[in-house]
This record gives C-alpha cells, sequence and structure tokens, in this order.
C-alpha cells in the first residue's frame, strides 16, 4: 500500500508541476503592442497634438494644411518647393514629425517590425512636377534623416517621382548625401480624384522595406541596412514638391488629401 501510495503521489506531483509550467508559460507571454490609428478631426488643435503624439521639432507649413473633417487638405503653391528654396514664388506643403512615446505606445517603438498604412488622394489633373515628398515611418532623432543630414536616424518617406511613378526615399546613418531612391516606378499614384490606400513595413533587423499600393504588394527591398538598434519613433508626415527649386514645383496650384493613418506590428 504504502508504494502504490508513494507512485500516486508521484503522479500528481508531476501533473502539478507540468500544469504550473503552462501556466507560467501562458501567463508571461507578451501580448501583441496595441495598434495606433489617427485622423485629422481636430487638426491642428493641442488635443489633436496630443492624440498623435505630436514631436514638435521640424515641423513647418501649417498655413498650407487643413482639416476637412477627418481628412487633412495639403495645399501647394504654383513652383513651390522646400522650405529651404530660395527662388520659388510661394510656399507649399507640410510636415511634423510623430513621437509614438507621446501618445502612450512606447511598446510599438520597440518593435522589430511596423506597419504604416493611410489612405491618399489626387484630384483630377493633380500636376507632379518633377516629384515630391509623402509621408513614411521613421526612427531615431528628429531631423537626422533628411534634408542631408545621416546622422543617429533612419526614414523611409515615399516619393512620386517622374510623373505619378512611386518609390521610397531611404535615409540611414551608412547613407551620404540626400536619400536614396529605392524601387521607382514599382507603382504608380493614380491621379483619378479616388481614394487609394499606401501601406510600408519596415523591419529594422533586416532592413526589409515592402510597399502595399491599394491592398497589393508592388515592393519588397532590403534597402534600410544599419537601422536594427535605432527605435521607431512613427510618422514622419513630410510632404512637399522638391528637391530645393522652383523647377520641381507644379505648374498651378495643386492639393492632396490624406486620412486614416494606422501603425500596427501586422500587416493592416
Amino acid at each position: 500500500m504504502g508504494t502504490l501510495t508513494s507512485r500516486l503521489f508521484q503522479a500528481l506531483l508531476a501533473v502539478t508541476v507540468t500544469a504550473a509550467a503552462v501556466t507560467s508559460t501562458t501567463g508571461t507571454a507578451a501580448a501583441a503592442p496595441a495598434p495606433w490609428s489617427g485622423t485629422f478631426s481636430g487638426f491642428p488643435s493641442s488635443s489633436w497634438r496630443s492624440s498623435w503624439g505630436i514631436d514638435g521639432a521640424g515641423e513647418f507649413g501649417f498655413g498650407n494644411m487643413k482639416a476637412s473633417g477627418s481628412t487633412l487638405d495639403v495645399k501647394y503653391g504654383k513652383g513651390s518647393s522646400a522650405p529651404s528654396c530660395t527662388n520659388c514664388p510661394t510656399t507649399g506643403g507640410g510636415q511634423f514629425y510623430q513621437n509614438l512615446s507621446k501618445n502612450g505606445h512606447t511598446d510599438l517603438t520597440k518593435a522589430t517590425t511596423l506597419y504604416l498604412k493611410y489612405d491618399i488622394r489626387f484630384p483630377t489633373g493633380f500636376d507632379f512636377g518633377l516629384g515630391g515628398k509623402l509621408p513614411g515611418l521613421y526612427g531615431g532623432n528628429t531631423g537626422e534623416a533628411s534634408g542631408g543630414n545621416h546622422g543617429q536616424a533612419w526614414s523611409t518617406r515615399f516619393m512620386f517621382r517622374n510623373g505619378s511613378k512611386g518609390e521610397v526615399y531611404v535615409y540611414t546613418p551608412a547613407g551620404d548625401g540626400y536619400g536614396k531612391d529605392i524601387g521607382l516606378g514599382s507603382w504608380n499614384f493614380s491621379p483619378d480624384g479616388q481614394t487609394h490606400t499606401i501601406q510600408q513595413s519596415v523591419n529594422r533587423s533586416t532592413g526589409q522595406i515592402t510597399v502595399w499600393y491599394d491592398g497589393k504588394q508592388v515592393l519588397s527591398s532590403k534597402s534600410a541596412p544599419g537601422i536594427a538598434g535605432i527605435p521607431f519613433k512613427g510618422v514622419f508626415f513630410s510632404t512637399f514638391f522638391g528637391g530645393h527649386e522652383t523647377s520641381w514645383g507644379p505648374k498651378k496650384e495643386v492639393h492632396s488629401y490624406f486620412s486614416n493613418f494606422k501603425i500596427s506590428t501586422t500587416k493592416l
């Protein structure tokens, strides 16, 4: 009887230990960071800035941007270019940086891969000029991955160039000069007055950049090396023509429209 009791005790003990291990493993499994989403309702109020986690540095062009409901209407003046343009007759576009740590999403900044998706609309007859910037992701120090600066930061803004041809315009600490053109012509932005979706993912570990336009994958390229140690910061909302000269700008005043920004650790 004593031997049987001992065996039963050992069996029960083994079951208990196994159950505890399973419970421990399940209980400590890290939940995926909650995604972030933002619109332009209330732009550019303090409550809107807080909901987006606006960094406050490196911003310009708020006089060219206005909210229409939850959509942002961005104006580009005839012949406008970057703020550094010295021969532009008008101004155009705007820029601001998001800091996810300022709106309660610090966990997203630590991810290996993030996805950014938003809606964009170009009216029929939009003049793409020689090219211009569009929002993308960034990481590291504000202002150190644009304008020819290559510091402890990186950025993956979109661009339109040579008409409506799309590309990713990449800055990394290892770069020099201005940004690197990745995948030019892999897709085309549609100036048809309809809303289209654009999405990018950046894997900091591998440097892999992937792009989807209207849900279709159009680009996959390992073109952002050396950024594994630089955390995500958020959206680099940057849109203007240029370049730095009026020759980059449109031949008439034009507008583009942005809405429904989302960031997640999984494809959106």
